[in-house]
């Protein structure tokens, strides 16, 4: 009996990768379906002069128990207080967190949505799986589960 086997998700460049492995498979036996990488939004306290001035922050911010953590990569020196998948949502923990005294963060987007893929195979029979070996290298790490 076949089962249908799906992996992802994979970004412009991984799927490329599968691409050119999947090339020798047969026709229809294994497909890249669209699946969006979603944006995700921050609430952000920075760019701080320094880091004297970050650690002044921190103290603030633990002093009004307030989570928070470093918000890393071209948003240093600066503070996160929150990831979050939708704007909306980042906008509501900016509220709550003005209840709390903190006046000066503001919702930043830290990654845009992007186009992803789904690699599926939608009927992997004993005969076939074999086949499918070739894949694995240009897979990133990821692994073949059952389809949703």
């Amino acid at each position: 009996t076949a089962e249908c086997l799906q992996a992802g998700v994979f970004d412009e460049r991984q799927a490329d990768a599968l691409r050119t492995a999947a090339a020798n498979l047969p026709p229809g036996s294994w497909l890249l379906e669209p699946t969006p990488i979603p944006g995700r939004w921050m609430v952000y306290m920075g760019r701080f002069e320094d880091l004297e001035t970050l650690d002044r922050k921190r103290a603030e911010l633990r002093a009004r128990k307030v989570d928070h953590d470093r918000a890393g990569g071209t948003l240093e020196y600066g503070l996160s207080l929150g990831r979050f998948s939708s704007k909306e949502a980042a906008e509501r923990e900016l509220a709550n967190l003005g209840n709390k005294g903190v006046r000066t963060a503001r919702v930043i987007q830290e990654r845009p949505e992007s186009p992803g893929f789904t690699l599926r195979l939608p009927a992997v029979t004993d005969a076939l799986r074999p086949q499918f070996d070739a894949l694995r290298s240009a897979m990133a790490g990821k692994t073949l589960r059952n389809c949703a």
